[in-house]
Protein backbone atom coordinates (compact mmCIF):
# COMPACT_ATOMS: atom_id res chain seq x y z
CA UNK A 1 0.00 0.00 0.00
CA UNK A 2 1.30 3.28 -0.97
CA UNK A 3 2.14 5.99 1.36
CA UNK A 4 0.30 9.34 0.87
CA UNK A 5 2.99 12.13 -0.44
CA UNK A 6 4.68 13.92 2.17
CA UNK A 7 4.79 17.81 1.88
CA UNK A 8 8.69 18.48 0.67
CA UNK A 9 7.25 15.84 -2.02
CA UNK A 10 4.98 18.13 -3.72
CA UNK A 11 5.58 20.53 -6.94
CA UNK A 12 7.41 23.35 -5.92
CA UNK A 13 4.37 25.42 -8.14
CA UNK A 14 1.87 22.88 -6.58
CA UNK A 15 3.07 24.50 -3.28
CA UNK A 16 2.97 27.87 -3.94
CA UNK A 17 -0.36 28.00 -4.87
CA UNK A 18 -1.33 26.61 -2.31
CA UNK A 19 0.28 28.84 -0.03
CA UNK A 20 -0.87 32.24 -2.17
CA UNK A 21 -4.90 30.86 -1.97
CA UNK A 22 -6.68 31.87 1.08
CA UNK A 23 -5.41 30.48 4.36
CA UNK A 24 -6.73 26.66 5.18
CA UNK A 25 -7.30 25.09 8.13
CA UNK A 26 -3.87 23.79 9.51
CA UNK A 27 -1.94 25.45 6.56
CA UNK A 28 0.49 27.90 8.90
CA UNK A 29 2.72 28.50 5.62
CA UNK A 30 -0.56 30.24 4.37
CA UNK A 31 -1.82 31.61 6.84
CA UNK A 32 1.56 33.44 7.43
CA UNK A 33 1.41 34.71 4.49
CA UNK A 34 -1.72 35.97 4.57
CA UNK A 35 -1.05 37.95 7.60
CA UNK A 36 2.42 39.24 5.91
CA UNK A 37 0.15 40.51 2.38
CA UNK A 38 -2.48 42.10 4.62
CA UNK A 39 0.24 43.85 6.44
CA UNK A 40 1.66 44.81 3.17
CA UNK A 41 -1.39 46.23 1.77
CA UNK A 42 -1.68 48.30 5.25
CA UNK A 43 1.59 49.20 4.95
CA UNK A 44 1.48 50.56 1.53
CA UNK A 45 -1.70 52.50 1.93
CA UNK A 46 -0.13 54.12 5.00
CA UNK A 47 2.70 55.51 3.38
CA UNK A 48 0.37 56.55 0.27
CA UNK A 49 -1.54 58.99 2.69
CA UNK A 50 1.63 59.84 4.83
CA UNK A 51 3.25 60.93 1.30
CA UNK A 52 0.19 63.15 0.56
CA UNK A 53 0.91 65.36 3.71
CA UNK A 54 2.68 68.28 3.14
CA UNK A 55 4.33 68.56 6.39
CA UNK A 56 5.82 64.91 6.15
CA UNK A 57 7.06 65.78 2.53
CA UNK A 58 9.23 68.70 4.24
CA UNK A 59 11.02 66.53 6.25
CA UNK A 60 13.27 65.05 3.58
CA UNK A 61 14.64 61.93 5.98
CA UNK A 62 10.96 60.70 6.55
CA UNK A 63 10.22 61.16 2.93
CA UNK A 64 12.70 59.08 1.67
CA UNK A 65 11.77 56.69 3.82
CA UNK A 66 8.33 56.68 3.23
CA UNK A 67 9.47 56.34 -1.10
CA UNK A 68 11.12 53.32 0.15
CA UNK A 69 8.80 51.27 1.93
CA UNK A 70 6.32 52.36 -0.76
CA UNK A 71 8.69 50.92 -3.48
CA UNK A 72 9.27 47.73 -1.17
CA UNK A 73 5.73 47.13 -0.91
CA UNK A 74 5.64 47.77 -4.84
CA UNK A 75 7.76 44.70 -5.07
CA UNK A 76 6.17 42.75 -2.97
CA UNK A 77 3.10 42.87 -5.25
CA UNK A 78 4.84 42.82 -8.41
CA UNK A 79 6.31 39.42 -7.30
CA UNK A 80 2.89 38.07 -5.78
CA UNK A 81 1.41 39.12 -9.13
CA UNK A 82 4.01 37.25 -10.93
CA UNK A 83 3.73 34.24 -8.55
CA UNK A 84 -0.13 33.93 -8.78
CA UNK A 85 -0.19 34.41 -13.02
CA UNK A 86 2.85 31.36 -12.80
CA UNK A 87 1.30 29.06 -10.54
CA UNK A 88 -2.63 29.27 -11.31
CA UNK A 89 -2.05 26.67 -13.06
CA UNK A 90 -2.65 24.51 -10.76
CA UNK A 91 -6.44 25.15 -10.19
CA UNK A 92 -8.19 22.87 -12.93
CA UNK A 93 -10.22 26.38 -14.38
CA UNK A 94 -6.67 27.25 -15.37
CA UNK A 95 -4.71 24.24 -16.14
CA UNK A 96 -4.08 25.21 -19.77
CA UNK A 97 -0.63 27.38 -19.89
CA UNK A 98 -1.51 29.76 -21.77
CA UNK A 99 -5.10 29.98 -22.01
CA UNK A 100 -5.73 29.26 -18.62
CA UNK A 101 -3.38 32.51 -17.68
CA UNK A 102 -5.11 34.52 -19.55
CA UNK A 103 -8.62 33.19 -18.24
CA UNK A 104 -6.96 33.95 -14.91
CA UNK A 105 -5.38 37.05 -15.47
CA UNK A 106 -9.13 38.17 -16.28
CA UNK A 107 -10.66 36.89 -13.00
CA UNK A 108 -12.25 40.08 -10.34
CA UNK A 109 -8.68 39.35 -8.30
CA UNK A 110 -6.33 39.45 -10.87
CA UNK A 111 -7.35 42.63 -12.45
CA UNK A 112 -7.02 44.14 -9.11
CA UNK A 113 -4.28 43.16 -8.65
CA UNK A 114 -3.06 44.19 -12.08
CA UNK A 115 -4.75 47.64 -11.57
CA UNK A 116 -2.54 48.23 -8.36
CA UNK A 117 0.64 48.22 -9.68
CA UNK A 118 -0.26 49.25 -13.56
CA UNK A 119 0.46 52.90 -13.21
CA UNK A 120 4.06 52.15 -12.33
CA UNK A 121 4.72 49.22 -15.25
CA UNK A 122 3.47 52.53 -17.42
CA UNK A 123 6.33 54.95 -15.93
CA UNK A 124 9.15 52.61 -15.57
CA UNK A 125 8.53 50.40 -18.89
CA UNK A 126 6.65 52.99 -21.73
CA UNK A 127 7.22 56.50 -19.75
CA UNK A 128 4.12 57.62 -19.17
CA UNK A 129 3.42 59.69 -16.29
CA UNK A 130 -0.38 59.95 -16.58
CA UNK A 131 -1.10 61.60 -12.92
CA UNK A 132 -4.70 60.67 -13.72
CA UNK A 133 -3.74 57.18 -12.86
CA UNK A 134 -2.79 57.89 -9.07
CA UNK A 135 -6.09 57.56 -8.23
CA UNK A 136 -5.41 53.65 -9.47
CA UNK A 137 -3.74 53.28 -5.87
CA UNK A 138 -6.69 53.51 -4.25
CA UNK A 139 -7.77 49.83 -5.57
CA UNK A 140 -5.07 48.28 -3.33
CA UNK A 141 -7.60 48.71 -1.09
CA UNK A 142 -9.79 45.83 -2.32
CA UNK A 143 -6.81 43.96 -2.44
CA UNK A 144 -7.98 42.84 1.77
CA UNK A 145 -11.03 41.13 0.46
CA UNK A 146 -9.04 38.32 -0.83
CA UNK A 147 -7.89 38.21 2.37
CA UNK A 148 -10.41 39.29 5.16
CA UNK A 149 -13.20 36.97 5.97
CA UNK A 150 -15.14 39.62 7.18
CA UNK A 151 -15.37 41.65 3.65
CA UNK A 152 -15.60 38.30 2.05
CA UNK A 153 -19.13 37.55 4.53
CA UNK A 154 -20.11 41.58 2.89
CA UNK A 155 -19.61 40.42 -0.63
CA UNK A 156 -21.76 37.05 -0.16
CA UNK A 157 -24.80 39.44 1.36
CA UNK A 158 -24.61 41.64 -1.09
CA UNK A 159 -24.49 38.76 -3.98
CA UNK A 160 -27.22 36.96 -1.84
CA UNK A 161 -29.50 39.74 -2.22
CA UNK A 162 -28.83 41.09 -5.28
CA UNK A 163 -32.29 41.02 -6.94
CA UNK A 164 -34.00 42.84 -4.00
CA UNK A 165 -31.26 45.40 -3.71
CA UNK A 166 -31.92 45.93 -7.30
CA UNK A 167 -35.24 46.31 -7.45
CA UNK A 168 -35.09 48.57 -4.39
CA UNK A 169 -32.70 51.05 -6.29
CA UNK A 170 -34.90 51.12 -9.20
CA UNK A 171 -37.47 52.30 -7.05
CA UNK A 172 -35.47 54.79 -5.54
CA UNK A 173 -34.40 56.03 -8.91
CA UNK A 174 -37.58 56.05 -9.95
CA UNK A 175 -38.86 58.12 -7.38
CA UNK A 176 -35.90 60.58 -7.56
CA UNK A 177 -36.77 60.90 -11.29
CA UNK A 178 -40.58 62.14 -10.29
CA UNK A 179 -39.27 64.07 -7.07
CA UNK A 180 -36.91 66.21 -9.70
CA UNK A 181 -39.34 66.84 -12.75
CA UNK A 182 -41.99 67.96 -9.97
CA UNK A 183 -39.63 70.62 -8.08
CA UNK A 184 -38.17 71.38 -11.12
CA UNK A 185 -42.00 72.47 -12.67
CA UNK A 186 -43.11 74.27 -9.45
CA UNK A 187 -39.43 76.05 -8.49
CA UNK A 188 -38.42 77.15 -11.69
CA UNK A 189 -40.48 79.78 -12.59
CA UNK A 190 -39.90 81.18 -8.98
CA UNK A 191 -35.82 80.80 -9.38
CA UNK A 192 -34.55 79.72 -12.81
CA UNK A 193 -31.02 79.75 -11.94
CA UNK A 194 -30.67 77.14 -9.19
CA UNK A 195 -33.49 74.62 -10.81
CA UNK A 196 -32.38 75.28 -13.77
CA UNK A 197 -33.62 71.60 -15.29
CA UNK A 198 -34.28 68.84 -14.24
CA UNK A 199 -30.74 67.35 -13.85
CA UNK A 200 -29.79 70.10 -11.38
CA UNK A 201 -32.78 69.29 -9.61
CA UNK A 202 -32.00 65.63 -9.08
CA UNK A 203 -29.10 66.73 -7.37
CA UNK A 204 -31.50 68.55 -5.24
CA UNK A 205 -33.45 65.02 -5.22
CA UNK A 206 -30.92 63.13 -4.07
CA UNK A 207 -29.44 65.49 -1.13
CA UNK A 208 -33.41 65.58 0.13
CA UNK A 209 -34.43 61.58 -0.08
CA UNK A 210 -30.94 60.97 1.91
CA UNK A 211 -31.80 63.74 4.48
CA UNK A 212 -28.40 65.09 4.01
CA UNK A 213 -29.46 69.24 3.34
CA UNK A 214 -26.61 71.12 2.26
CA UNK A 215 -28.68 74.16 1.77
CA UNK A 216 -27.43 74.68 -1.54
CA UNK A 217 -31.14 74.27 -3.46
CA UNK A 218 -33.81 75.23 -1.38
CA UNK A 219 -37.60 75.56 -2.88
CA UNK A 220 -38.78 79.30 -1.83
CA UNK A 221 -42.69 78.57 -3.02
CA UNK A 222 -45.66 77.18 -0.40
CA UNK A 223 -45.72 74.42 -2.99
CA UNK A 224 -42.36 73.77 -3.09
CA UNK A 225 -41.72 74.00 0.35
CA UNK A 226 -44.86 71.60 0.99
CA UNK A 227 -43.46 68.75 -1.95
CA UNK A 228 -40.03 69.06 -0.62
CA UNK A 229 -41.18 67.95 2.72
CA UNK A 230 -43.21 65.14 1.26
CA UNK A 231 -40.33 63.61 -0.64
CA UNK A 232 -37.90 64.59 2.73
CA UNK A 233 -40.40 61.71 4.55
CA UNK A 234 -40.61 59.54 1.24
CA UNK A 235 -36.46 59.39 1.23
CA UNK A 236 -36.35 58.53 5.20
CA UNK A 237 -38.51 54.89 4.30
CA UNK A 238 -36.93 54.37 1.22
CA UNK A 239 -33.35 54.59 2.44
CA UNK A 240 -34.11 52.09 5.33
CA UNK A 241 -35.11 49.55 3.04
CA UNK A 242 -31.76 48.96 1.49
CA UNK A 243 -30.09 48.64 5.37
CA UNK A 244 -33.06 46.53 6.80
CA UNK A 245 -32.36 44.01 3.13
CA UNK A 246 -29.13 44.02 4.07
CA UNK A 247 -29.40 43.18 8.06
CA UNK A 248 -31.72 40.23 7.00
CA UNK A 249 -29.60 38.72 4.44
CA UNK A 250 -26.44 39.26 7.09
CA UNK A 251 -28.97 37.16 9.67
CA UNK A 252 -29.35 34.50 6.98
CA UNK A 253 -25.57 34.15 6.20
CA UNK A 254 -24.79 33.48 9.25
CA UNK A 255 -27.69 31.39 10.25
CA UNK A 256 -27.03 28.93 6.86
CA UNK A 257 -22.81 29.06 8.04
CA UNK A 258 -23.71 28.20 11.71
CA UNK A 259 -25.87 25.47 10.33
CA UNK A 260 -28.56 27.28 12.93
CA UNK A 261 -31.38 28.10 9.88
CA UNK A 262 -34.39 29.78 11.23
CA UNK A 263 -37.82 27.76 10.92
CA UNK A 264 -41.22 28.87 10.85
CA UNK A 265 -43.34 26.66 12.84
CA UNK A 266 -46.14 25.21 10.93
CA UNK A 267 -48.56 25.36 14.26
CA UNK A 268 -47.79 28.37 16.26
CA UNK A 269 -46.34 30.05 13.23
CA UNK A 270 -43.13 32.21 15.74
CA UNK A 271 -39.58 31.53 13.83
CA UNK A 272 -37.57 28.82 15.52
CA UNK A 273 -33.50 28.21 15.49
CA UNK A 274 -32.56 25.03 14.51
CA UNK A 275 -30.92 23.98 17.04
CA UNK A 276 -34.26 24.54 19.67
CA UNK A 277 -36.43 22.38 17.43
CA UNK A 278 -35.99 19.20 19.71
CA UNK A 279 -37.83 21.82 22.23
CA UNK A 280 -40.93 21.94 20.27
CA UNK A 281 -40.82 18.21 21.20
CA UNK A 282 -41.42 18.63 24.17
Amino acid sequence: MLEPAREGDRPVRRRIYEILEPAREGDRASYAFDLFITLVIVLNIATMILLSVRGVREYPAVAIVLCLLAGLTLIIFIVEYILRLWSCVEDPLYHTPVAGRLRWARTPYALIDLVVILPYFLLFFFGFNLTGLVILRVFRLFKIVRYSDSVSLIIRVVRAERDTLATTYVVLFIVLIAAATLMYQVEYPAQPEAFSDIPAAMWWGIITLTTTGYGDMVPITPAGKLLGSVIALIGIGIFALPAGILASGFSKVLARETGDEVYLCPHCRQEVKQSELWRKGE
